[in-house]
Parts: C-alpha cells; sequence; structure tokens
C-alpha cells in the first residue's frame, strides 16, 4: 500500500456483508464498554505519528488507517444509540443471509478451524480474538491480514448464535487442537475409514449480498419503529432515509403511515401524493396509497390513477393493511424493491 493509496478493504468474514468495527479494534462481538475502550486505545498507539518518525510514509499510512477505520468504528461503538443501531444492521443481514444461505456463507479461514466443535464455543472465540489482536497492529503489513481473520471469527460467532447449520465437518483422524492453541473439550473418536462418496458436481459460489445503503438502513430500522408503534422515531428515521435517497417511493408511503397513526393527517396525505408522483405505475404501491388515504378525510383525485378507478374505490372501504398482510411491514420490505 503506498503512500497515496486508499485505506485497504476488509473482504472477508462479516466485512463481506456489513462493515465489521468490531474487527477492526480488535475485539469480540459481544464486548463491553471498557473492552471497546482497551481495543481503541491499543489501535490508537499503534498508529500515533510518534511511532514513525523518520518514515513519512509510514505515518501516512497509519493516519489513513485511523481516521477511516479506527475512528469511525470507535465512534459507533462507544455510543449507545450507534452501536444499537448497527448491531440491529447486522441482526437483520445474518437473518437475510440464513433465509438464502450462499455455498461460501461459513469462513474457511485458519482463525475459525475448528470452532463449532467447542462445547464451550463462545469462550473458545472470544480467546481467539484475543490473541489476534494482540499481533493486529504489529505491523502495517499484518493489520489486513488480522484483521480479515478477527472477522471471519466474528462471523463464525454470529452463525453459531443463529444455530447455522451449513457448517462443513473436517476430518478427525489427525489432532482436534486449534491452529491458534487449546483443545476441544470434545474427545477425538476413531472410526473406520468410509468409502468414497460419488462426485458431487461443484456449484459456483454466490456472490456476496450487497451492503446496504445509509437510507435502506434507516428503513430497515424504521419499519421495525412502526411495528413497535414507535411512530415518531420511525418519522425521524425515514427523514433521514428520504434525504439520503429522495427519490424511493416507499419511503414515503412509511412516513405517511407514521404520520397517519400520530393523527398528522395533512403531512401523511402529502406523502401519500408523493408516493403517486414518485412511481404511479407501481400497482403494489397504488393500492397502498388508496388504503391508506382512506383514513385521512374526504378524498380528492390521486394523480395518476384514473377517476373512474378512485371513484369504484371509495364505494368499498378497504381497511388499512393488517400487521400480518404480506409478512407485515418487515415481510413487505424483504419482497421485490421498489
Amino acid at each position: 500500500m503506498g503512500a497515496n493509496s486508499d485505506v485497504p478493504r476488509i473482504n472477508l468474514g462479516l466485512a463481506r456483508y456489513e462493515a465489521d468495527y468490531y474487527a477492526v479494534l480488535g475485539v469480540p462481538v459481544n464486548v463491553d464498554s471498557k473492552g471497546i475502550r482497551r481495543g481503541y486505545i491499543q489501535a490508537a498507539k499503534a498508529l500515533h505519528p510518534d511511532r514513525f518518525i523518520g518514515d513519512p510514509e509510514a505515518a501516512e499510512r497509519a493516519n489513513l488507517l485511523f481516521a477511516r477505520l479506527v475512528s469511525p468504528a470507535n465512534e459507533v461503538l462507544t455510543k449507545d444509540r450507534e452501536r444499537g443501531e448497527y448491531e440491529a444492521v447486522i441482526k437483520m443481514r445474518i437473518k437475510r443471509l440464513l433465509e438464502s444461505p450462499p455455498a461460501d456463507l461459513w469462513p474457511y479461514g485458519e482463525a475459525v478451524k475448528g470452532l463449532a466443535e467447542f462445547d464451550n464455543w463462545q469462550e473458545e472465540y472470544v480467546k481467539r480474538v484475543h490473541q489476534l489482536s494482540t499481533e493486529q497492529y504489529s505491523s502495517m503489513d499484518e493489520f489486513l491480514h488480522k484483521t480479515e481473520q478477527l472477522s471471519e471469527l466474528n462471523l463464525a460467532y454470529l452463525l453459531l448464535k443463529a444455530n447455522y447449520k451449513g457448517i462443513p465437518t473436517r476430518s478427525r483422524s489427525t489432532s482436534n487442537s486449534s491452529s491458534l492453541g487449546g483443545s476441544p473439550t470434545r474427545a477425538a473418536v476413531s472410526t473406520p475409514p468410509a468409502s468414497p462418496a460419488p462426485p458431487v458436481p461443484t456449484v459456483p459460489p454466490e456472490p456476496p449480498a450487497p451492503k446496504l445503503s445509509p437510507g435502506e438502513t434507516r428503513f430497515i430500522q424504521a419499519l421495525d419503529m412502526i411495528e413497535r408503534k414507535q411512530y415518531r422515531d420511525a418519522v425521524q428515521y425515514l427523514n433521514f432515509a428520504i434525504s439520503a435517497e429522495p427519490n424511493v417511493a416507499r419511503y414515503y408511503l412509511h412516513r405517511g403511515i407514521a404520520h397517519l397513526k400520530q393523527g398528522n393527517t395533512g403531512m401523511a396525505k402529502a406523502d401519500f401524493l408523493q408516493v403517486t408522483r414518485l412511481d404511479p405505475t407501481n400497482p403494489e404501491l397504488m393500492l397502498e396509497v388508496r388504503r391508506w388515504m382512506q383514513q385521512t378525510g374526504p378524498q380528492q383525485p390521486i394523480p395518476g390513477i384514473p377517476a373512474s378507478r378512485q371513484t369504484a374505490q371509495a364505494q368499498k372501504v378497504v381497511p388499512p393493511p393488517r400487521k400480518e398482510d404480506n409478512g407485515g411491514l418487515l415481510g413487505r420490505f424483504f419482497g421485490k424493491k421498489k
């Protein structure tokens, strides 16, 4: 990485799908606030400019890592609200991955080998994270390699907590000790060699799921708040989503719903009408708009919808969608993206 190069990209483990702030600070996912502080101080000391006197290129690389990775990670993990939002996004990402897991979801790095075979795998996970973190910032060249190993451990931990069933087995004909030290509590069992299995066609791995945009992240959180009837907070999060991506009709629809639930019919109408301007040819969204507009009082013609259809719809009052319709609000989000 030269003096003018960008931040190293972490492409393994949890970082394939979401930013892995825990891996950057070298701390386990279940770390407490004191552990986060220790991880940040360790990284800050390792990247301090005084360590690179006489080596301006290394100093620039250290400043880049600190500014682009370490500082943002600390900023998120040390604030309760930001960390809660971040963990909600990770939880949602794991849920989506498990709904249709890619062939290479379970990480294959040395740091993860044998982890699932421990009875006390959570303790072993923390132990391995600590071992890697002591070497993570030992040199600039080690940073990327160790951080990717940490991110693989974090993904394995989250999958094990979610009872992931696709963990590959490994031969126990040799020692069961892991590459990072320690021995599993499950004793090795000698078994006769199995007959060779028929060859299985190789299936190319699916590409990693795309990372959520900032607007989509806030939209997911807003949907959860609407489900929990926290409508004021939902409006705030949808305001952020709309500010980030002002042409997504779904954001306005659900902000209108949150406004309506608070009795703000005028603001709700404005949002519903904005949906019709942004995506008037989408039949599902137009149906939603008509349903919710029924709750805002006497109706005016809705742009983009034939007047005859609006008149017929007005004669038959359609109740607003129930929570369970189409899998609820979260269900509609994970359907076809509008």
